[in-house]
């Protein structure tokens, strides 16, 4: 299916043999964003709130030069575009004319690319997408450029393929580690059981240990989130794949 945002391709894009080994793979895949427009491409795992993509990045050519360890420190988990691929069910298209989408200039990966000297019109269109494999590794691909041809049924099918290869290879020899700022199991445990709707008490009580136990483990949990409150904290906790209902 294909509307105004999504061009119609000359040629399927899907990734039709496992790759050997990460490097191979991502050069398969980008070979793919390349052949739609893409003129910019980032690959990384999502950072959690208050940190930054640090050792995150999986494959990189996003402006004019590579990014240092200094210019991946201005790019956090409260990034406005990395937040909204934290969310994404479907790969989605954004173009930066739309007055819709002004948000996406508040982005420090966007300030990266106008300060890198690359062209306005060379990252005018972006792709976001997010792999998401629960408890195992949180991806998010970020695709720019000023022309992306490319119809939604080869890309969702692209997107389905990076997916399952990437979880493959994460369970054979993992290539994200864990991420700094990551819930301990036992705060996973309480934060799920609160969304739950249980109280304090309650979980004390299942869990055999103190309500005072449970509110520090609460704390913890919001203090990593950048919470305000116990429901952002587990708004956060599901966005960033830290928890999810049993």
């Amino acid at each position: 299916m294909t509307d105004s945002h999504w061009g119609l391709a000359d040629k399927a894009i899907a990734v039709s043999q496992p790759a050997k080994n990460p490097d191979s793979f991502f050069e398969n895949v980008v070979s793919r964003f390349r052949s739609f427009g893409a003129e910019h491409i980032l690959i990384t795992g999502l950072p959690l709130p208050g940190r930054d993509l640090g050792k995150l990045v999986l494959y990189q050519h996003w402006g004019d030069s590579i990014l240092s360890s200094a210019h991946l420190a201005q790019v956090r988990g409260s990034d406005a575009l990395l937040r909204r691929i934290a969310v994404l069910s479907k790969p989605t298209y954004w173009n930066l004319d739309d007055k819709d989408n002004s948000w996406i200039r508040e982005s420090s990966l966007i300030g990266l690319l106008q300060r890198s000297g690359s062209s306005p019109r060379s990252y005018r269109s972006l792709i976001g997408i997010h792999v998401h494999h629960f408890n195992v590794m949180q991806v998010a691909i970020c695709v720019a450029g000023q022309e992306l041809n490319v119809s939604e049924r080869e890309l969702t099918s692209l997107s389905t393929t990076i997916q399952h290869e990437l979880a493959e290879m994460q369970s054979v020899h993992p290539i994200l580690a864990s991420r700094p700022g990551e819930l301990s199991t036992r705060e996973k445990l309480v934060l799920s059981m609160t969304a739950e709707g249980k109280t304090a008490g309650d979980i004390a009580e299942e869990l055999h240990i103190s309500q005072r136990t449970v509110h520090a483990h609460l704390q913890n949990a919001s203090e990593k989130m950048q919470a305000a409150n116990k429901t952002q904290t587990v708004v956060e906790a599901m966005r960033y794949g830290q928890i999810q209902l049993r």
